[in-house]
């Protein structure tokens, strides 16, 4: 081999090392991957031999629903060794969620509590009357004024006293529906147009709560409105 195949070789070499930003992103990858590991460590041993884990789909406060996660709500605590690390590695306390399929049955944990105290949910697929979903759809200009549109998904289903609801992303849902097709029990639980609640007052109650949304959002509305009129009077 010759001189300028050397510094040809070590050209590539140094072609291949990562600047500063990909080494924090490297580094950001790993600790969600050890962070995965022990979630998963974890939550094996508590199921059956015969109950493996098919599939997850991560949840978060900025793709997802924040409202339940946000303020008050995100108030967690951290008192075993396990919860305090991850508080401090990843800043985070009820922020993300995460979702586990097995061939029985769906599981629902927010990382913090599940380290702190093994607290997490379970919808037996068996126990699914029907899986509410409902398209979202927003157009809004960016901040170069150029079209856009947003686009989520509500879904809503309950198991027995436990009510699920989230907001996904277009990628979410599209995995979410994947992992649906590929596990027989799930996919044998129908689409729903509607909601579906157990017991009178929990349709009452959902009722009320869409309601309150909508009325929430009609004063925002108009004071948005105002603005806009204030700004476009300005002279």
């Amino acid at each position: 081999m010759g001189f300028k195949e050397v510094v040809y070789q070590e050209n590539q070499r140094l072609g291949k090392l990562m600047d500063e930003a990909q080494v924090q992103s490297l580094y950001q990858r790993s600790k969600y991957y050890i962070l995965m590991q022990e979630i998963k460590a974890k939550l094996t041993p508590q199921l059956p031999a015969d109950e493996p884990i098919l599939a997850y789909l991560p949840l978060n406060n900025t793709d997802n629903t924040a409202l339940m996660n946000t303020g008050i709500n995100g108030l967690a605590y951290a008192r075993s060794k396990a919860a305090r690390e991850y508080v401090e590695k990843f800043h985070d306390t009820r922020g993300n969620r995460l979702m586990v399929f097995t061939n029985r049955q769906i599981l629902f944990l927010v990382v913090v509590d599940f380290l702190e105290d093994n607290q997490y949910f379970s919808y037996p697929y068996s126990s699914l009357q029907s899986i509410f979903v409902e398209k979202y759809q927003r157009n809004y200009f960016d901040e170069k004024f150029h079209r856009q549109r947003f686009t989520c998904y509500f879904v809503d289903f309950q198991s027995e006293a436990h009510v699920f609801i989230e907001a996904l992303s277009e990628q979410d849902y599209q995995e979410f529906c994947r992992i649906k097709e590929q596990i027989s029990a799930f996919a044998a639980v129908p689409k729903s147009n509607h909601v579906q609640r157990n017991s009178r007052i929990d349709r009452v109650l959902n009722k009320i709560g869409a309601t309150a949304v909508w009325w929430i959002n009609i004063p925002f509305f108009l004071l948005l409105v105002y603005l806009i009129w204030r700004l476009l009077s300005v002279k």
